[in-house]
């Protein structure tokens, strides 16, 4: 019963995130938007299968990846004057002292997945946009997902605050936010007008 209820409540905010990225994106009309939404569906559901059969008969992979993201961490932790210990995807600290493990939720691959479906979801571009948003969009996401985990273990060393669930909330807005960039590069351009 408990699984029904969180799969419900799972589906029901991706849905509201397509909702509102279906509303950032201008459109307005009903039979445009169940075609965005089961697009962006699709696509993210098919990732997410993806995901999980990699993780379920390639462990070794994400084991990489945590591991190659605990050392990206600890690097930029050193350029903070704080000396990690980097133990596979295990990252310690000292005085005071803390752990911290990187596991397959760190990776924010959800956090890919929903906005690759996003993208794709988007009528109004073409593959060679789709691809280009793709690529860029991954890119920034990837990145401030390593900052992410950095600055949220060093305030909890530097503070003993515990920041890093709080991030979760910014995740999504962060997501839209890329997004709706992207959708802005779709404008077209001053002088370039399309014909109807």
């Amino acid at each position: 019963m408990v699984y029904v209820l969180a799969v419900g409540i799972i589906v029901g905010i991706l849905m509201a995130l397509a909702a509102a990225a279906y509303l950032i994106g201008g459109h307005r009309r009903i039979k445009p938007f169940v075609r965005f939404l089961a697009r962006y569906l699709a696509v993210f559901a098919l990732l997410f299968v993806i995901d999980v059969a990699i993780m379920a008969f390639f462990p070794s992979l994400h084991l990489l990846l945590r591991n190659s993201t605990a050392s990206f961490v600890g690097g930029i932790l050193r350029l903070a004057d704080v000396n990690p210990t980097i133990s596979g995807s295990i990252i310690s600290l000292e005085n005071p002292l803390l752990a911290f493990d990187i596991t397959i939720a760190c990776l924010a691959n959800v956090l890919f997945w929903i906005y690759i479906g996003l993208v794709w979801a988007e009528p109004r571009a073409t593959f060679r946009q789709r691809l280009i948003g793709i690529a860029m969009g991954l890119a920034i996401l990837l990145a401030f997902n390593i900052l992410r985990i950095a600055l949220s273990i060093y305030l909890e060393w530097a503070t003993g605050v515990y920041v890093h669930n709080y991030f979760y909330l910014f995740n999504m807005v962060f997501v839209l936010l890329i997004w709706a960039g992207w959708l802005w590069t779709l404008r077209p351009k001053a002088g370039h007008l399309q014909s109807h």
